[in-house]
């Protein structure tokens, strides 16, 4: 791959053409099934090692029919805007029902996804203040637990992505992770930027204390935030990565998403201080690994052949970000495929999908596909119905 910043200035600019002839046949599956490291015994034994899983769909609504909310400065804001722009979602729709629609579009698209075995639907915890009250005005997008919960119970190949805000306090924060993992939970989520946590506060001890005790990862935000809004400027400093070391020396599987770097190339990137985290990892004993979510984004092209440089590749971790738009790469970044396969995966729509192969053929490690099955808390009985669910799949598409 040879992308750089000129790369990246042309394709904003418009001056790099992606319009392809679609081709006919079809771009065919190649899961890796490697020997990982730090591989969790029991996943290792049971047969889910090879599946692949995105750990990284967030799901929301405004309230209008589920006990989710949106506030009006999020609802406003350009980056929701631009996302159900490109959702392909229908606008008068989504006006009629917004939060059944969104539900049914997301569950539709991981069933729909061929490649994918799981994906991980994330909630989204409001902002708590530190004596342990919910912050409403600061709180722009909440998904409750128990919203995600019943989806991922109704749907074999969804996976629940919990999210508790430590300001919760020992007693009902406890309270709230041990629900969460006798509901299923399969790892924890915080984007610290837009829940106002400092991940580096020792008064969150007993939190890391009780995911490591679970063995229950922490999928982390880092660097800066743009999608949820961000009160103040100063808070984007809490997506920085180093800030997650006591969670790391507490045991904590860490998953650092986005391998902390940044959307727009003026902003601070932490991908630098990730790889000196890295660098450290095994003298430390540090269970840490990087999501590759929303790197399927035009913006990022400047930054793709750094990050396959300096993050380990048996550390990356499957990711969309979806409802995150994905974008379609530039061929120059997948030139080992022939003009035809390229087209093949131009002509995806579907964006979970899309996401997956566009990765893969981006250089992105075939390992990272299939590593959170060996990261991840995945109940028994999900595994079970995560082979059912592909075997229908599998029946439809061959008839």
């Amino acid at each position: 791959m040879k992308a750089s910043a000129a790369t990246g200035a042309a394709l904003m600019s418009g001056n790099v053409s992606l319009n392809f002839a679609q081709g006919l046949c079809e771009f065919t599956r190649e899961k890796g099934v490697n020997t990982m490291e730090g591989q969790d015994r029991n996943n290792e034994q049971s047969g889910v090692r090879d599946k692949v899983i995105d750990i990284h769909l967030h799901i929301g609504g405004k309230g209008n029919s589920s006990p989710c909310k949106m506030s009006r400065k999020f609802l406003h804001s350009a980056s929701y805007l631009y996302m159900v722009v490109r959702s392909g979602i229908s606008l008068k729709e989504l006006s009629r029902d917004h939060d059944t629609v969104l539900r049914k579009t997301m569950i539709e698209r991981l069933n729909n996804a061929s490649g994918i075995d799981f994906g991980v639907f994330l909630a989204f915890d409001s902002v708590y203040k530190e004596n342990g009250e919910i912050d409403e005005k600061n709180s722009h997008m909440v998904t409750p637990n128990n919203y995600v919960m019943d989806i991922a119970r109704d749907n074999p190949k969804v996976l629940f992505g919990a999210s508790v805000h430590p300001n919760r306090g020992f007693t009902k924060g406890i309270e709230e992770l041990d629900r969460c993992i006798e509901g299923g939970a399969v790892l924890i989520k915080w984007i610290p930027n837009s829940q106002i946590i400092d991940p580096s506060d020792r008064n969150y001890k007993w939190f890391y204390r009780k995911l490591a005790d679970e063995n229950l990862p922490l999928l982390c935000h880092t660097g800066p935030e743009h999608g949820i809004p961000v009160i103040k400027t100063e808070y984007q400093e809490l997506g920085d990565p180093r800030k997650l070391r006591l969670a790391l020396d507490t045991g904590v599987k860490v998953i650092a998403a986005h391998c902390a770097t940044s959307l727009f190339s003026w902003e601070k990137s932490y991908l630098g201080e990730l790889s000196e985290m890295f660098n450290e990892r095994e003298r430390r004993g540090w269970n840490l690994y990087a999501d590759i979510s929303a790197m399927c984004i035009l913006f990022r092209v400047p930054i793709i052949d750094a990050l396959l440089k300096k993050i380990p590749h048996d550390r990356m971790v499957l990711g969309s970000d979806y409802p995150i738009p994905v974008d379609r790469m530039p061929p120059e970044f997948i030139e080992t495929l022939t003009f035809h396969e390229y087209s093949e995966i131009a002509k995806i729509d579907n964006p979970i999908e899309k996401n997956y192969r566009q990765l893969l053929a981006m250089n992105f490690p075939k390992e990272a596909m299939t590593k959170a099955a060996s990261i991840l808390r995945i109940p028994e009985e999900k595994k079970a119905a995560g082979d059912s669910a592909r075997e229908g799949l599998e029946v439809q598409g061959n008839r």
